[in-house]
C-alpha cells in the first residue's frame, strides 16, 4: 500500500503522538486519582482519630470529675443534699464544659442535680415551661419521705443568684431506675450507660456514672455526668471529610447513635428512640452499614440517590470509653477525585488545542516539505514526456531537496541538449520505455517528407562558412517548429535538405492528414521567413517539399555504441525523389496519391497525372497540395484540374485550349507551361494506342 508523503507525515504523527498524549494525560489522571484517593483515605484516617481523640479528651475530664465527686460523696455522705454542699457540684461543672449536667443519685430515691441550660431551650422543668430568658443554670433537688417527696426546679443566672423556683411531687423520677444508676451499681469503675433520652430535656445522650458504697460495701449513691448527644455530633460535624461526607457513630446494637448532621433518634409516638442503621433516614449511612457486610470495614462503591462513588471506612471506638462502639466515615470521592477529574479534563483540552496546533504546523511543515517533492515529481514526468523547456523551479529550504533539484535541472540541460542531436519524440520514446535501446527495427505505415533549398548549394559557395551556417540555423529552426507542431519527427538534416516522419516513433492514425499539414506549415512558415529576410536585404530561401506515404522499416540503425533512428525502404528514396520533381514542375509541394486518397476532402489538390520519377521504372500518381489561404487557390485547382481532364481523355485540341485559358489566368505556372507544350506536341504527333498517359522524367 501506497500512501502520499504528506499524510504519512501527518498520520503517523497522530498515531504516535496523540496516543501517547493520551496514555501520558490518562496516566497522569489515573496517578493524581490514585493520590487524591489516598489523600481522602487519610483524610478520613484523620477525621477518625481526630473523633476520637475528641471523644476521649471530652469524655476522660469528665471521667476524672466522676472520680473526684465520687471522693467528694464518699467524704460528704448524705450532707451532699445541703445547699453549701452543692458549690462543689458547681464548679465541677464548670471545669467540665463539655458535660451537659452532673448529679447524685441516692439510694433512698433522693436526687440532687445541676444543670447547664441548653441555649434557646424552649421548656424545661416540672410544667414543661420555658426557662427564664437569663437563666444560665438549674439545680434540680428532689427529697423527702413517701408521697411527700418533692421536686424543686432553681433557675439561676450565676451561682446564688436564683431567678425562679419551681416545685412538683416527684411522681414519675426514680432515679434509681434510671439507665446510669444500674450501670454503675453493679462495678467500682466508671460506666457508660450508652444512649438514653434525658428526662430533662426530653433529648439523647449519655451518662459516664460511678457508684458510691457505704460501710457495708452496698451502694449509698451514684454520680453521673451527662453528656447530650448534640454535644458529640458537634464534634463529628466539626471533622467530616468533605461536604457530601458524613461521620456516624453505631452502638453495640447496631443502632445509628449520632451523625455529622446530629442525633440520629427517631420519634415514635410520643417518644424518641434510637434505630436500626438498616432504618436510618440517612440514605448514605443505611447503605454503608449493609455493604459493609459484604465488603469489610473498608471499601469504595457507588452509593445514594446518584450513584456517586464514596469512600467508606468503620473502625471500632478504643474500650477505654466503656463502650463497644463503632465509628464510621463516608467521604464522596468525587470531592477529591473531581478537582483532578477536572484538572486532567483541562489538561485534556489544553493537549487537545496544542496536538490541534502542533498538528497545523506539521501539516503546513509537510505542505512545505512534499509542495517541492511533487514539484520535482512534475518535472520528472515532464521530462519523461520530453518536455524540457525551462529551467526547474522549485524552492526549497531543505538542503537535500535543493540538491536534488540541482540534480534534476543538470539531467533536464543535458537531456535538452541530447534532444538536439536526437528526434526528440525518440528520446521521449526512449524515457518513457525505461528500457535500453537496441539495433533493431520494424515495418509500419509511415509518412516521409523531404524538404529542399532552391539553388542555395550554389550560393553557398558565395558565402563564408559561418554566414551558411546562420542561414541555415535560422532556416531550420523555422522549419523544425511547424513539424514538430503537427506531430512530426525529424529524422536528419542533409546539407540544406531535411528529412521527417510521422507516424513514428509517436503513432498517428492519420498521419497523412498531419504531414499534409506540417507541409503547409512549413509552406507558411518559411513564406514568413523570407519576409524577414526581406527585411534584412537578404536573398530568399525557396524551399520544395515532397510527401510520401508507404510501408518502411523504422527503428535503430547503426551500431551498439552509436545508433541512428530513421526510416529505411523504397518509400523514403521515393519521398526524396517525389521533393525532386518540385523543380520539373515548377512547384513547392508535390505529394503522392497515396497521400492524396487519405487526405481527400481535407486539402486542395492538383493532379498532374501518373509520373515516373528519374531512375524509377514505376509511375506513380503525383499531386501538388496547395495551400488554400492563398488568394484563388480553389479556383485555381478547380481550372487546372477541369483542364487536366480533357488532356487525360485525349483530346489534345481542346486541352491545348483548356492550358491557353489556364495560363492567361495564371501566366507563371510552370506546370501549366509543361503542360500545354505536351498537349501540343501530342496534337501534332498523337501517341500511340498503348500510351497510358505516364510522364517520364529523365532528369532529376
Amino acid at each position: 500500500m501506497k500512501v502520499r508523503l504528506r499524510i504519512g507525515i501527518v498520520t503517523l504523527f497522530f498515531v504516535l503522538v496523540v496516543p501517547l498524549t493520551g496514555l501520558m494525560v490518562g496516566a497522569l489522571h489515573l496517578q493524581n486519582a490514585r493520590l487524591a484517593t489516598d489523600t481522602a483515605r487519610a483524610a478520613m484516617d484523620r477525621a477518625t482519630t481526630e473523633v476520637v481523640g475528641k471523644l476521649r479528651g471530652m469524655l476522660m475530664p469528665i471521667t476524672r470529675a466522676v472520680d473526684q465527686s465520687v471522693e467528694n460523696g464518699r467524704r460528704q455522705g448524705r450532707g451532699l443534699v445541703q445547699p453549701e454542699a452543692w458549690f462543689s457540684l458547681f464548679a465541677a461543672l464548670e471545669m467540665s464544659p463539655e458535660a451537659y449536667s452532673l448529679y447524685y443519685g441516692f439510694a433512698d430515691g433522693d436526687f440532687l442535680q445541676i444543670v447547664r441550660l441548653p441555649p434557646a431551650i424552649s421548656k424545661f422543668g416540672p410544667h414543661g415551661q420555658r426557662p427564664p430568658p437569663e437563666a444560665r443554670y438549674v439545680v434540680r433537688q428532689i427529697a423527702g419521705a413517701g408521697g411527700q417527696r418533692a421536686d424543686t426546679y432553681r433557675y439561676m443566672a450565676r451561682w446564688g443568684d436564683v431567678v425562679r423556683t419551681e416545685a412538683a411531687p416527684a411522681i414519675t423520677y426514680d432515679p434509681r431506675q434510671r439507665p446510669w444508676f444500674k450501670a454503675a451499681s453493679d462495678h467500682d469503675e466508671v460506666a457508660n450507660s450508652g444512649i438514653y433520652i434525658f428526662s430533662g430535656t426530653g433529648g439523647p445522650g449519655l451518662t459516664l456514672s460511678r457508684r458510691i458504697t457505704d460501710s457495708r460495701g452496698g451502694v449509698a449513691a451514684v454520680f453521673g455526668a451527662d453528656v447530650s448527644l448534640d454535644t458529640l455530633a458537634a464534634v463529628l460535624a466539626a471533622n467530616r471529610v468533605g461536604r457530601e461526607g458524613r461521620i456516624f457513630i453505631l452502638d453495640e446494637d447496631g443502632r445509628v447513635i449520632v451523625h455529622s448532621d446530629g442525633p440520629a433518634v427517631r420519634r415514635e409516638g410520643d417518644k424518641l428512640v434510637l434505630v436500626k442503621a438498616e432504618r436510618s433516614d440517612a440514605p448514605l449511612v443505611a447503605e454503608a452499614v449493609a455493604l459493609r457486610e459484604r465488603l469489610g470495614d473498608s471499601f469504595r462503591a457507588a452509593m445514594g440517590p446518584g450513584g456517586a462513588t464514596y469512600l467508606v471506612s468503620f473502625s471500632a471506638i478504643p474500650a477505654e470509653l466503656k463502650r463497644d462502639w463503632t465509628i464510621a466515615v463516608v467521604a464522596d470521592e468525587d470531592e477529591f477525585v473531581g478537582p483532578i477529574r477536572r484538572a486532567s479534563l483541562m489538561i485534556f483540552l489544553v493537549g487537545a488545542a496544542f496536538l490541534l496546533f502542533v498538528g497545523m504546523g506539521i501539516m503546513l511543515a509537510a505542505r512545505n516539505l512534499t509542495a517541492p517533492i511533487a514539484g520535482l515529481i512534475e518535472e520528472t514526468v515532464r521530462i519523461r514526456r520530453f518536455d524540457l523547456d525551462g529551467p526547474v523551479a522549485v524552492d526549497t529550504p531543505v538542503l537535500e531537496l535543493h540538491d536534488l533539484a540541482a540534480a534534476i535541472g543538470a539531467m533536464k540541460a543535458a537531456l535538452r541538449s541530447f534532444g538536439a542531436f536526437v528526434p526528440k519524440e525518440v528520446v521521449r520514446a526512449i524515457v518513457d520505455s525505461g528500457s535500453e535501446s537496441v539495433v533493431g527495427g520494424a515495418r509500419q505505415a509511415v509518412t516521409i517528407m523531404f524538404t529542399d533549398l532552391k539553388g542555395f548549394t550554389a550560393a553557398a559557395e558565395q558565402l563564408e562558412p559561418e554566414e551558411v551556417l546562420r542561414r541555415l540555423s535560422g532556416y531550420f529552426e523555422v522549419m523544425s517548429t511547424a513539424i514538430h507542431a503537427h506531430g512530426g519527427t525529424i529524422d536528419k538534416y542533409i546539407g540544406d535538405a531535411i528529412m521527417a516522419m510521422w507516424n513514428a516513433p509517436v503513432r498517428d492514425p492519420h498521419h497523412e492528414i498531419s504531414a499534409c499539414r506540417g507541409a503547409l506549415a512549413c509552406h507558411r512558415a518559411n513564406a514568413a521567413h523570407n519576409e524577414r529576410l526581406a527585411e534584412l536585404y537578404l536573398p530568399p530561401l525557396i524551399t520544395r517539399i515532397g510527401l510520401h506515404s508507404d510501408m518502411a522499416v523504422v527503428g535503430n540503425v547503426g551500431s551498439s555504441d552509436r545508433m541512428q533512428y530513421t526510416a529505411l525502404g523504397s518509400a523514403v528514396n521515393l519521398a526524396a525523389r517525389v521533393e525532386g520533381l518540385n523543380k520539373f514542375f515548377g512547384t513547392d509541394l508535390l505529394v503522392t496519391e497515396a497521400i492524396e486518397e487519405a487526405a481527400r476532402g481535407h486539402f486542395l489538390f492538383r493532379t498532374f497525372g501518373q509520373v515516373v520519377p528519374a531512375g524509377a521504372s514505376l509511375s506513380i500518381g503525383l499531386f501538388e497540395l496547395m495551400d488554400d489561404q492563398e488568394p484563388g487557390a480553389a479556383e485555381r485547382c478547380e481550372a487546372w484540374n477541369a483542364a487536366f481532364a480533357i488532356y487525360a481523355a485525349g483530346r489534345w485540341a481542346e486541352a491545348e485550349h483548356a492550358f491557353t485559358a489556364f495560363l492567361d489566368r495564371w501566366p507563371g505556372d510552370e506546370a501549366g507551361r509543361l503542360f500545354r507544350a505536351r498537349v501540343a506536341a501530342f496534337r501534332d504527333d498523337p501517341p500511340g494506342p498503348d500510351w497510358d498517359g505516364s510522364l517520364v522524367v529523365d532528369s532529376k
